[in-house]
């Protein structure tokens, strides 16, 4: 059976007394087997089957964890729904998601703890409230809010139960427990992040998420060590780093902040990293800061100091970053080889669970998205890429205008342009709701000039709009060469604009960037570091 159920007990059993998750804990590294984290799995399944949730949907609202990633499971092997929400939405804005989604039960980290009962109140259907921790202590329990232990409790309660009737055996339990969970099931509805309007719920099914997970191409040993450092609501995070990683047998090491990832590389000394390509630049800052001290060195030092970097940066034993999620330059590809490390970038979307082409590391072409999976099929409609294909979603939840316009005949709509090579791999060249039409009606695809303004190590971001007769260069500067170089607000309006000036020289002259708008502010991002284009002011 292609269900989550499948995909989790075979890990759980083939796998039971490996590592599964580590974490730190005041700066000491605690972890769960493989056998640990089922029992949690086991007893959260448990519990909400005795609670008489059967069908229901279930939100998890923190950030990743063992309580989150046992109770996510919890879910999706029962025969319940998970509606993972992205944490660092503002409190309201998680309430409408709640009521939208027509949530009866509420997994929410302690620091989260506040919205539990503006929720109650709000969402109608919200029965319960679990919060993701042991203790019973200042948890302001009631009888709608809980404790996971509290959940624990009572799933062991019944586990027992059915245990006594059945006989002990593992087998015994397993039959009884079992859910008859179809693979055309509704497994998780994953919301939409939304750089424009209205986030949507995507609905994936467990064929959907256990046929992308079987279909990326890539094999570790049991025991490889993975750092999960994105949000874990994300499909992409939760499937690649999570699913896919226990499927393989890895240990996935949670990185608890952004801010502390280059130190937790260090410590957990991972061998694969899933990152979105703002995390690469960030990293490739660190590495060029170095760079430069040594510039004149000889052979002999240079590998010196990058056998120095990759042990203190990239924990010594990084060999393998998966990304995807935003255009990242070849440059850097190349730059991180250096240190033996290969960048592979791949391309999805949530509708889609998520991946859809990706580069492996057997199979691989530098400034390519990669090759579609050997479920899914690509056509071009207008340049617009459609994809059709087991892991392509149902629809959006309770959207039916929505969910018919981004079909045509079975085909999803990705909105993004793109064109395969003649060795197959997939390249992107632009998104069909960001073109902008000229007056002289050509169409300009912003992010291929953005993608070449970008290697200008004074511009940090930079946005291309336009008003049809002319383009303008939103750039925010970079400010860490700004406060190195003690550049002056003139010299850097001189220096951004003979730069374009330059540019200007190599284009047609409908490609013209005609105005320069030099920003003080970065651009507002969502959580998965996508500038939101709609806000740019």
């Amino acid at each position: 059976m292609e269900n989550l159920r499948t995909l989790w007990d075979n890990a759980a059993h083939n796998y039971h007394d490996l590592p599964a998750v580590r974490w730190l804990e005041k700066k000491e590294i605690k972890e769960a087997t493989y056998g640990d984290l089922n029992k949690k799995v086991e007893n959260i399944r448990a519990g909400l089957a005795a609670g008489g949730f059967n069908g229901a949907h279930i939100a998890l609202i923190g950030e990743s964890s063992l309580s989150w990633i046992a109770s996510y499971l919890g879910i999706v092997t029962g025969n319940n729904v998970a509606v993972p929400l992205d944490a660092l939405l503002p409190a309201e804005d998680l309430i409408e998601l709640l009521v939208r989604a027509e949530v009866q039960v509420l997994f929410v980290s302690p620091k989260l703890m506040a919205i539990a009962e503006p929720a109650i109140k709000s969402c109608k259907t919200l029965k319960q409230v679990w919060i993701l921790q042991d203790s019973y202590e200042n948890c302001g329990l009631t009888g709608e809010i809980g404790s996971l232990r509290e959940l624990e409790n009572l799933g062991q309660v019944k586990i027992d139960g059915i245990s006594t009737k059945v006989g002990d055996s593992k087998q015994d339990r397993m039959t009884v427990d079992s859910s008859l969970v179809s693979e055309d099931d509704l497994a998780t509805i994953i919301f939409t992040s939304g750089t424009t309007g209205k986030s949507k719920g995507v609905m994936l099914t467990h064929k959907n998420l256990y046929e992308n997970v079987e279909n990326v191409n890539y094999v570790v040993d049991p025991g490889c060590v993975m750092m999960s450092v994105l949000p874990i609501h994300h499909a992409y995070c939760l499937v690649m780093d999570w699913l896919k990683g226990f499927s393989l047998g890895a240990i996935v090491c949670i990185n608890d902040s952004f801010m502390h990832m280059v130190r937790n590389m260090h410590i957990f000394k991972p061998t694969v990293i899933l990152m979105v390509p703002l995390m690469i630049e960030s990293i490739y800052k660190r590495l060029a800061a170095s760079a430069e001290e040594y510039a004149s060195a000889d052979e002999n030092t240079l590998k010196m100091v990058r056998a120095n970097v990759y042990e203190n940066i990239f924990g010594g034993n990084l060999k393998i970053i998966f990304t995807g999620g935003a255009h990242l330059d070849p440059f850097y590809i190349e730059e991180f080889a250096k240190f033996g490390i290969d960048i592979l970038e791949g391309y999805g979307m949530s509708e889609c669970s998520p991946v859809i082409t990706t580069n492996t590391p057997d199979c691989h072409r530098p400034g390519s998205i990669g090759k579609p999976l050997a479920n899914v099929e690509i056509k071009f409609e207008n340049g617009e890429i459609l994809i059709r294909g087991t892991s392509v979603m149902q629809g959006y939840y309770h959207m039916p205008e929505e969910t018919e316009s981004a079909f045509t005949d079975g085909w999803l709509h990705t909105g993004d342009k793109g064109y395969l090579d003649e060795d197959g791999y997939l390249y992107i060249n632009g998104r069909v709701k960001n073109l902008i039409i000229m007056s002289n009606g050509e169409n300009i695809s912003p992010e291929e000039i953005e993608n070449k303004l970008s290697l200008n190590p004074l511009i940090a971001e930079v946005i291309i709009t336009g008003n049809g007769t002319g383009l303008t260069a939103n750039i925010y500067p970079d400010q860490d060469i700004i406060d190195k170089r003690s550049l002056s607000p003139e010299t850097i309006q001189q220096s951004l604009q003979d730069f374009i000036d330059a540019y200007n020289l190599a284009q047609p002259s409908y490609r013209h960037i005609t105005n320069l708008v030099i920003r003080t502010q970065p651009f507002i991002r969502n959580t998965t570091g996508k500038i939101k284009r709609t806000e740019i002011a």
